[in-house]
């Protein structure tokens, strides 16, 4: 395999602070639940230069040790956390500890490169040239020139895990968690990758990993071990000193017999020698009972200097270039919702054909905008929440790296996705206005279009939000079954007078209401008197103020409900910035 070269490693970015870096914890406890605690007032350290692995069986507490290290998790955590003995505040822990998790967040339609470049735009102020010296460096580093231009999506397992580490290597952090880095991955492919976590260490950092079930080899790459048993700490220390502390009471290690198997099949809660672990147990707590205690990060500390490494606008622009392009090159999101767009739009204009024109076919005509918002809404919000959460757990990771501002990320998101949801609508709209024979009016057209646009706004929000509350198997099922509803009180499919009066408030929670009247205005008001009849056709309505009284429009005001439907869509954008305030706490 590839080795990654140690040397070069110190051009990737300002080198580190020459002192030592220490990460410690004492009476760490985390509960899920009043039951049993996961984490049981455990302590340790763990140095840097030194590759440590956290080994144990399923249900030993690996990953949650992890995710309270990390500041992932908090609530439910209890004990002391510090560096280098100092108390650290939770902006100035988020850039010093980076965690990569067992499942690799990445834009998957975005190169390698672009990855890196947009990821070191975000993270550093250096020049354009500093910043692409950066980039080849960590290419180069991760051995990662063969898919320099392969999108994420089309990546292998390692080569995913090497990129992932590539983003946090730009921060240059100090300590660095790894979740079963070898998950999913060979034999071969395992060992680079914990000899790429082992060259890393070689630059003072402090490097721990959960392990699960590594081989002999794989083992002899970890300078220290820290081993749980049901939620409490077996063995901290050297790998060498590992099967003489397990001596100390008797447990023996067969000859020839992998170390780790042998720890963890001990550290099994079905082992038979439960007192002599009890007693390894109760030595280790012994042991680690006098560490100094610190804070668990805290927001009540402010950082000192600024919060993030770039500029807000800086955040603003890139997030909103990097988030255009993954659109775009987005198939469903982009290519997919447009070609729908524009069949359904053609499919809907032959089949109600010129129907604007005749009076005859008022209902038809109805028929046929409703129809139109519907599709508007269900092509847009869908092809949104299946693209939403894979880009949400990017942004958490992110985030969680202390890169941006989710007011940054939010905004970017609403310019990104703005453009292409307009250019949609517009030739949808466009289309099947002119071939249903809607009146040839500019102020008309307008109406219609801003209406149209709205609701293509509205599906936008609607889909973001439903993505960010719920996964792709949830999302894609509640978020249409909550849209009938409002079609439904839109007031095509019943009228106002014809609802039972604990029904008739859901009306004015209807976008398709707002937008249906509104766009019966656009057509029939302003004193519209043109509306024709065809040869043989009943026409029991020939003027636009009758065919408005029919359709119970009469006192209806066009800007009154444009303004309604924007109120709807002014209340998603804020339920969608507390969600993402929800979603990172």
């Amino acid at each position: 395999p590839t080795r990654m070269q140690s040397s070069k490693i110190l051009d990737v970015t300002i080198p580190l602070v020459s002192r030592e870096t220490q990460l410690s914890f004492n009476g760490l406890t985390y509960s899920a639940s009043r039951v049993k605690p996961i984490l049981d007032n455990i302590s340790g350290t763990f140095r840097s230069g030194r590759l440590t692995a956290i080994i144990g069986p399923s249900g030993a507490g690996k990953s949650s040790l992890l995710n309270a290290l990390s500041g992932l998790r908090a609530k439910g955590v209890h004990g002391t956390i510090l560096i280098n003995n100092e108390i650290q505040d939770q902006q100035q822990y988020r850039r010093l500890v980076t965690y990569n998790t067992q499942e690799v967040a990445l834009l998957p339609n975005l190169t390698v490169r672009e990855t890196l470049e947009y990821a070191v735009d975000l993270r550093t102020r250096s020049s354009s040239t500093k910043k692409q010296k950066i980039v080849q460096d960590i290419i180069s580093v991760l051995a990662l020139q063969k898919c320099i231009n392969t999108q994420a999506r089309l990546l292998s397992g390692g080569e995913r895990k090497r990129l992932s580490i590539g983003q946090d290597l730009i921060s240059n952090p100090k300590i660095m968690l790894f979740d079963e880095p070898t998950s999913g991955l060979d034999s071969e492919s395992s060992y680079q990758m914990v000899s790429y976590l082992k060259e890393l260490t070689k630059q003072d950092r402090c490097v721990i990993s959960v392990i699960h079930q590594p081989s002999s080899d794989l083992l002899e790459l970890f300078d220290d071990l820290y081993v749980l048993s049901d939620g409490k700490c077996m063995y901290s220390g050297s790998l060498h000193d590992l099967i003489p502390w397990f001596e100390s009471v008797g447990l023996v290690c067969p000859q020839y017999y992998n170390r780790a198997d042998f720890v963890v099949k001990l550290a099994s809660t079905s082992n038979p020698d439960k007192s002599k672990i009890y007693q390894l147990m109760y030595q280790m707590e012994s042991v680690n009972k006098d560490k100094p205690p610190a804070l668990l990060p805290s927001e009540k500390h402010r950082p000192k200097g600024r919060q993030y490494p770039t500029s807000a606008f800086n955040q603003l622009i890139t997030l909103t270039r990097r988030t255009t392009l993954g659109t775009i090159r987005n198939f469903s999101l982009s290519v997919l919702r447009f070609i729908g767009l524009i069949i359904f739009s053609l499919f809907m204009g032959l089949i109600y054909r010129d129907i604007g024109k005749d009076a005859s076919n008022i209902i038809s005509n109805t028929a046929f905008i409703n129809l139109s918002l519907a599709n508007i809404v269900f092509v847009n919000s869908v092809a949104v929440i299946l693209s939403f959460p894979t880009e949400a757990s990017v942004f958490l990771r992110e985030y969680r790296a202390n890169c941006y501002s989710v007011a940054a990320y939010y905004c970017s998101k609403l310019f990104a996705d703005f453009i292409p949801m307009m250019a949609g609508n517009c030739c949808f709209f466009a289309i099947g206005y002119f071939l249903t024979g809607q009146p040839a009016e500019l102020e008309r057209f307008l109406g219609y279009g801003l209406v149209v646009l709205l609701m293509g706004w509205f599906a936008q929000i609607y889909g973001i939000c439903s993505g960010c509350v719920f996964s792709i198997e949830i999302g894609t099922f509640l978020m249409p079954s909550s849209l009938l509803p409002m079609l439904l009180f839109g007031g095509f499919f019943i009228r106002f007078d014809e609802l039972s009066v604990a029904l008739k408030p859901l009306v004015y929670t209807s976008p398709f209401g707002y937008a249906f009247k509104a766009i019966g205005q656009s057509l029939y008001g302003n004193n519209r008197t043109d509306v024709g009849c065809s040869e043989g056709g009943e026409c029991f309505y020939t003027s636009g103020e009758d065919i408005l009284k029919m359709l119970d429009m009469e006192n209806v005001s066009y800007w009154n409900e444009v303004s309604g439907l924007g109120i709807i869509i002014v209340v998603l954008h804020v339920i969608l910035f507390i969600c993402l305030l929800i979603k990172v706490k």
